[in-house]
């Protein structure tokens, strides 16, 4: 049997035979149809005896197709094939038909595909009526009827209200149908979105506080930046124009720094205002304008009256404490210091305390209770391990330093040790050579070896012997070059003398070193001092000798000139050398030994002379010798040429010898006394004027008084005093 797709309702007969004596209804049941087609059966009365046509009535939808259609009538089977002719039927190549977004205020127009769906035929035309619209929008198709085929294309177009909601579905129901067949029609559902254009929404800040995070002596202001945040909340792009921004308050400017050119449909973007606030503004709430628009007269334009908050940031801050090692039984201490780095408020109630690390050894002394903004306390700490402390751990105890605005932590850390090797590395460190980075090395793999247990106490006072008679050698040596650098090569011999003296202890330590790793260490290092110690040897030896060649050196510089050759001689293990070296050594102190008696031999001897003239020949007047008596003129000459023919002697003698201290004493004492004999030649010069007049004066007088007794004699006689 034939039906057709076009949703009419169709009849076929089957034939139904009653062979019982009694009439019936026919009970039609359908077991099985095809897909699309529906098939039920009329009331019909079986008389019997006799055959009856059943009705059936059957509808084929437009999706429906060929197949068989099976049942029984009051038990009884029946069976048919069923053929569907379906007329073409039109339709979206997707469906439901999505149209999109349409922008409010313009029209939407395009181009969509109808098909023929049913697969077996071919369109003529297609009619689009709408069965059902949208209150907010109009649609319309247009060019159907140049659909031939299996295909071809309409335009739309979708005319939003200019109130239509923003974002709301625009829905509508159409029907296609063949131009030819306006019965075999198919409904789709046609959808769109409501779109606008785009707008700026709500300004907001990103951030409204401006937090005082810098010291406040650190400047004047403070700058920040705070991004305002400009939405778009339409769904087109917008163009940016311009930003401004300002603010009322004192002490507070705002400029734009960045904006963005455009923004993006349902999109933010972020324009920066560079905000610079004066350090001693207060806390608190601040005004702040800004205002957003696009180019041109007519466009879009927002703003912004908020405000933000200055907030003052208290930053508490303490130092670590790396004690490093300390020895077992010996008492360490450290100071840190608390401060409050930014100046603005203060700590109250700072409480601190221990939160990890162990609980022994180390004590809190002292911390303090609160710091002052801007200010710093000192926390102090004391440490002792025991024997309990495991050798070479790295102990860490944490401190929290809790106060009322902000907290800060405190981390010390220590290590026992059996003995603390931070004094001789701080010893070598402060030299820069090869010696001291080996005799470093040296001491550090030992430290490991000591804190792995494997330095037995022995090799542990080696090595320390070692590393302090490097330290003697380093300082010894840059105590040498230092004098030689200046000229001073006397000065830097015992110096010298005391590295060679160092250098050969490190020979003996390092000998006695047993592992052989530490005793490579130790002559290594020992290797590199011998040639920094012949170096100074060889100069120092090579100053000597000039002087001895010069022959311009006096008898203790030549004496002394001669031992420290031979010193040198000696540090270079030159005995033979050295022994002859000092020979000449004892000769020329022999020499200068004799010079010096006979010397001071001529100082007794013009002293004994001065002495003797003082007995003999001086009368002393206010402590000044003088010579008055002309009788012991000729003892004053020869005793004066004695002295000074003594002193000169014994000045020659002192000049030969090197003791030019010696010399000028006698030079200085020689000058008195000739000083002294001249004043004494004069007085006696002056003594003989006064015995000549003494002896005119008496003359005079025995004259006269001869001239008075002549006279009285002859009145005597003449009688002439009577008158």
């Amino acid at each position: 049997m034939n039906v057709q797709t076009d949703g009419q309702t169709d009849s076929h007969d089957i034939q139904v035979t009653n062979s019982g004596q009694n009439g019936t209804n026919a009970d039609v049941t359908i077991t099985s149809e095809p897909s699309g087609v529906s098939v039920s059966g009329a009331d019909t009365y079986l008389a019997p005896g006799t055959t009856t046509d059943v009705p059936l009535d059957i509808t084929a939808g437009f999706d429906a197709e060929s197949g068989t259609v099976s049942g029984n009538v009051n038990g009884e089977p029946f069976e048919f094939y069923l053929t569907v002719n379906t007329p073409p039927l039109a339709g979206f190549e997707d469906e439901p038909l999505d149209l999109g977004d349409v922008l409010v205020g313009q029209t939407a127009s395009g181009e969509v595909t109808v098909e023929e769906v049913s697969g077996g035929g071919s369109l003529n035309g297609v009619e689009i009526t709408e069965v059902s619209g949208d209150q907010d929008a109009d649609l319309d198709f247009s060019g159907g009827a140049s659909v031939s085929g299996s295909s071809g294309t309409v335009d739309w177009t979708v005319t939003p209200d200019s109130d239509a909601p923003q974002h709301e579905d625009l829905e509508w129901t159409v029907e296609l149908s063949d131009s030819r067949y306006p019965d075999a029609t198919r409904e789709v559902d046609v959808e769109a979105r409501a779109i606008y254009p785009g707008y700026f929404g709500e300004l907001e800040l990103g951030d409204d506080e401006f937090t005082f995070d810098e010291p406040r002596d650190g400047g004047d202001t403070l700058t920040r930046t705070i991004d305002l945040e400009i939405p778009n909340d339409g769904d087109t792009p917008i163009e940016v124009g311009s930003v401004s921004a300002s603010s009322p308050n004192a002490g507070v400017s705002v400029t734009a720094s960045s904006t963005p050119n455009e923004i993006d449909g349902q999109s933010t973007e972020d324009a920066s205002l560079r905000v610079t606030a004066d350090r001693d503004l207060p806390e608190g709430s601040y005004d702040i304008s800004a205002t957003v628009d696009t180019p041109g007269f007519d466009g879009d334009d927002a703003s912004l009256d908020g405000s933000f908050d200055i907030v003052h940031e208290t930053r508490l801050v303490a130092d670590n404490a790396d004690i490093g090692d300390v020895a077992i039984g010996e008492a360490n201490g450290r100071t840190v210091t608390v401060s409050e780095e930014l100046g603005y408020n203060d700590v109250n109630d700072v409480d601190t305390t221990l939160t990890d690390g162990p609980e022994e050894w180390l004590t809190l002394q002292s911390a303090p209770s609160s710091v002052s903004a801007g200010g710093s306390a000192d926390a102090t700490f004391s440490l002792e391990f025991d024997t309990s402390a495991e050798l070479g751990e790295s102990y860490e105890w944490v401190y929290n330093v809790d106060g009322d605005s902000d907290d800060a932590t405190i981390e010390v850390t220590a290590s026992p040790v059996p003995l603390d090797l931070e004094p001789i590395r701080n010893d070598l460190s402060g030299y820069d050579t090869a010696v001291a980075d080996s005799t470093l090395e040296l001491v550090d793999r030992m430290d490991e070896r000591l804190r792995s247990g494997a330095s037995a106490n022995q090799e542990i006072s080696t090595v320390l012997t070692f590393g302090e008679a490097v330290t003697l050698y380093s300082e010894a040596v840059a105590e040498a070059d230092g004098h030689l650098e200046n000229g001073e090569n006397a000065q830097a011999q015992s110096a010298i003398i005391r590295a060679a003296a160092a250098y050969n202890t490190m020979g003996l330590q390092a000998d006695r070193i047993e592992n052989e790793e530490l005793r490579g260490l130790a002559n290594t290092a020992q290797s590199d001092a011998e040639g920094d110690l012949d170096r100074l040897i060889q100069e120092q030896q090579a100053y000597y000798e000039d002087r001895l060649e010069s022959g311009e050196m006096s008898l203790i510089e030549e004496a002394t000139t001669q031992r420290q050759l031979a010193r040198i001689a000696l540090l270079q293990g030159d005995e033979e050398r050295a022994n002859q070296l000092e020979s000449d050594a004892e000769e020329a102190f022999s020499s200068y030994s004799d010079s010096v008696s006979a010397g001071e031999q001529a100082v007794q001897e013009a002293e004994s002379t001065w002495s003797r003239m003082e007995d003999e020949q001086f009368v002393v007047v206010l402590g000044q010798p003088l010579l008055l008596n002309p009788a012991n003129y000729d003892a004053f000459v020869a005793g004066t040429a004695s002295i000074d023919a003594t002193y000169q002697e014994a000045i020659d003698a002192f000049e030969s010898a090197g003791e030019t201290t010696r010399a000028e004493e006698v030079r200085a004492e020689h000058e008195s006394r000739t000083t002294a004999l001249g004043i004494a030649r004069y007085s006696l010069f002056g003594a003989i004027g006064v015995y000549a007049l003494v002896a005119v004066g008496l003359t005079l007088r025995t004259a006269r008084r001869m001239f008075w007794y002549v006279r009285d004699t002859r009145e005597s006689v003449s009688g002439d005093f009577l008158v």
